[in-house]
């Protein structure tokens, strides 16, 4: 967290701790934190500007955070201190506030049914015997521009926390009564002037669908048998389009869309007329929508921010509890505003990562706007005192998604350079290096055109990058990660751009078993690796691939007990109407797989192959070449061939194959490649040979190096860790079943 330092003196009392004095903000509403001392949670801080209403905000455990509503231009704001009765410190605070008018909006929009009774859900304590002021289409609208105004100073003060700049979107705006402070809504009714500001614009669209249309059952997004979960969805989208104007696709308009129909059906318990949905078009329209069915929940100005974000009273039966998780109405509250953001956040480009895109304003939300919280019914759990930067928060931004808001003009601040399409765009580029005039062959290079904030070995961001000292190219060698980490064990890799595109990687050792070489650690011996590959593997998306694979290394010599090296006596190559792989065999007896040694369900696995040949591999001999066929698509034919001259392996006759060798200073030590897992024949996509230097020992320590095994292909361990009875199926029919041990490299 970034926090403004702010001049302390020794007569302060009240000391703002997130803003500094003269500084320029570009949204309306503002969020300003500050510290306290305090003995008693009765005391409050009263804020004041010559343009809105005084308001009374709770200081807690020293602290008071306070929501500001600024008019263009110099804003003089006044804080008091207020303790015991009196008055004991006053702090005046000029800020200036310049409307980013150039910069689209967010939209804010209602969908209400042609026969709409034009009410929203509201439990009887809330509005009383006859009062509708909970629950007709006027609160709904005053209850969405207050939630509106919370979600943008969140936002901008989140960002800042990061050291994004203070930024957020502007709310598309109109001169109309103002709705924010009870004493607006007071004066319209007076027919005083003074009422109407430039304030949040709620767009009511009528749709063509009925009320019974909207409240089907068969498009309510919690009904598990719904047949269209996204038409409500699909129905808020054709209505803005027909509406036209700043809705027309063309506008490529952002909008957080209420739907006002929202009920809950006790006879069916289910809410119907409810779907929290949100889609990203940048070519046109963006909607993040959510129902109405909690809207009774939010404030309708900001006389009751505070008290409906500590409100314990239980909403009762009459009402839906959304997700189990509505068990008061300061939580219900939390749901309905925090909920609804996700939706708006997913209308900006946000994936589903971490805090408000993974429901982290459950029980988080109040802690954004208060210094202490309320009971929570669902965890059953005391209020916390809330310390920014301490206190755990979930109700904030995932990084990754801040820093890509800054790529949509929405967000953007007359400060911030120029960012190209293809910069804001790019994805951080991770590959390993070798280089055999350093003396440190691989390296881990990590750069990005559009500079790198955060890198995460295993879940645990680095020191640096950071957001204030971004770089361009990060460097790790080989010696390093191992040094730091067990290269036995998957090693995950998270990358982080400023332009918020991420990379991640669940195992990088992988990386470096994928380069054309394998420098030996210790010596100055490399490995080179040539291979085949199908057609459809080359034309595929790695990360796809990659979660379909099983990477596989068999060697030539295993690694005995005593530290003796044991040599392969034969190996079957396994073909039927695909390259299903091979099997070396050892003196030892043991078997080592060109393949997947497992299935997704644990199994040992079976390879097939009706075309299939065993080749022994006499003492003083070598494999010399590898030939591997292929159809339009797939791998399908491979051979091996002696130094003495002895070929065995299959070659379908009408399909030509491509040879792979040594060079004359090279021999061949191993096999490596990559094979189809899970799919119906787990056939192999790569095939290729590894090869050393001919007139050089090899140490024995490259029979441990983890890149050269075949222990689970990526994939962690095995599923079930089931074993069942199986053998090679070499066509003998006649050949009896054995158990096969589970095998040790």
């Amino acid at each position: 967290m970034v926090a403004v330092q702010v001049p302390k003196t020794s007569s302060r009392h009240l000391v703002l701790s997130n803003i500094s004095e003269g500084e320029t903000v570009y949204q309306r509403c503002l969020l300003i934190a500050g510290n306290c001392p305090s003995k008693s949670d009765e005391d409050f801080v009263a804020v004041a500007t010559p343009d809105f209403p005084e308001q009374l905000w709770p200081i807690s455990g020293g602290r008071f955070k306070c929501l500001v509503i600024l008019s263009p231009g110099t804003n003089k704001i006044t804080f008091e201190s207020h303790q015991n009765g009196k008055t004991v410190d006053n702090w005046t605070l000029t800020i200036t506030y310049i409307p980013l008018l150039q910069t689209p909006p967010l939209h804010l929009a209602i969908m209400i049914a042609k026969d709409s009774p034009l009410l929203i859900d509201c439990p009887p304590h809330k509005r009383g015997a006859i009062s509708s002021t909970h629950s007709d289409l006027n609160a709904a609208i005053n209850k969405f521009r207050m939630t509106a105004y919370m979600w943008q100073a969140l936002t901008a003060e989140d960002l800042r926390a990061k050291g994004l700049e203070r930024r957020s979107f502007r709310l598309d705006e109109e001169w109309t009564t103002e709705t924010l402070s009870r004493d607006f809504i007071q004066k319209s009714l007076e027919s005083s002037g003074d009422h109407m500001r430039s304030t949040a614009k709620i767009h009511l669209i009528r749709t063509e669908k009925t009320l019974a249309e909207l409240r089907d059952a068969q498009v309510a997004q919690q009904n598990p048998h719904a047949s269209h979960g996204d038409g409500l969805h699909k129905y808020f989208s054709e209505a803005l389009k027909a509406h036209g104007g700043v809705f027309t696709s063309a506008a490529h308009p952002v909008v957080a869309g209420l739907i006002l129909d929202s009920t809950y059906s006790a006879e069916q318990n289910l809410i119907l007329g409810h779907a929290a949905l949100g889609a990203s078009n940048r070519q046109g329209l963006s909607l993040g929508m959510f129902g109405s069915h909690l809207t009774y929940s939010w404030p309708r100005f900001m006389e009751e921010v505070t008290s409906c974000l500590l409100d314990t009273a239980m909403p009762g039966d009459t009402v839906g509890n959304d997700n189990g998780e509505c068990g008061t109405m300061w939580e219900t509250c939390s749901i309905g505003q925090g909920a609804f953001l996700h939706e708006v956040g997913h209308a900006f480009g946000a994936p589903h990562t971490t805090g408000i895109m993974d429901r982290g304003y459950a029980q988080d939300w109040p802690k954004n706007f208060l210094t202490k919280t309320a009971y929570c019914s669902h965890t059953q759990m005391a209020g916390d005192y809330v310390m920014d930067g301490e206190t755990k928060n979930d109700a904030s931004w995932d990084l990754s998604d801040a820093l890509s808001f800054r790529t949509y003009p929405h967000f953007k601040l007359p400060s911030d350079a120029f960012l190209s399409k293809e910069v804001s765009q790019a994805l951080p580029s991770v590959q390993v290096v070798y280089d055999d005039d350093e003396v440190e062959f691989l390296r881990l290079v990590i750069e990005s055109p559009a500079q790198i904030v955060r890198i995460k070995f295993d879940n645990v961001a680095e020191a640096e990058p950071t957001i204030g000292k971004p770089a361009t190219k990060i460097q790790f060698t080989r010696n390093e990660l191992e040094a730091r980490f067990d290269s036995s064990k998957p090693l995950a890799l998270e990358v982080l751009g400023w332009n918020g595109k991420s990379r991640v990687f669940n195992d990088i050792w992988k990386l470096f078993s994928k380069l054309s070489v394998i420098p030996v650690p210790g010596t100055s011996i490399v490995l080179h690796k040539r291979s085949i590959m199908s057609e459809s593997l080359e034309a595929a998306d790695e990360t796809t691939f990659e979660e379909n694979s099983w990477n596989w290394v068999v060697l030539l010599n295993k690694l005995g007990d005593g530290g003796s090296l044991i040599p392969a006596v034969k190996i079957d190559s396994r073909v039927g109407c695909v390259l299903d792989g091979a099997v070396v065999y050892y003196k030892d007896a043991h078997t080592n797989p060109c393949g997947p040694r497992w299935d997704r369900d644990g199994y040992d696995h079976n390879f097939g192959g009706h075309a299939s040949e065993m080749i022994d591999i006499p003492e003083g001999t070598e494999v010399v070449k590898v030939e591997v066929s292929s159809d339009n698509h797939d791998l399908n034919g491979l051979r091996f061939t002696l130094s003495d001259g002895t070929a065995g392996g299959y070659i379908p006759d009408e399909h030509t194959s491509s040879a792979l060798e040594a060079s004359p200073d090279e021999r061949i030590v191993g096999f490596f490649g990559r094979s189809d897992w899970g799919a119906h024949f787990d056939g192999i996509q790569e095939f290729g040979i590894l090869t050393a230097p001919r007139d050089v020992e090899i140490p024995l320590s490259v029979y441990s190096m983890p890149e050269l095994q075949n222990k689970d292909g990526g994939n962690g361990q095995r599923g079930h860790l089931k074993r069942k009875r199986s053998r090679i199926d070499n066509g003998d029919d006649s050949q009896d079943d054995e158990e096969v041990e589970e095998m040790r490299y």
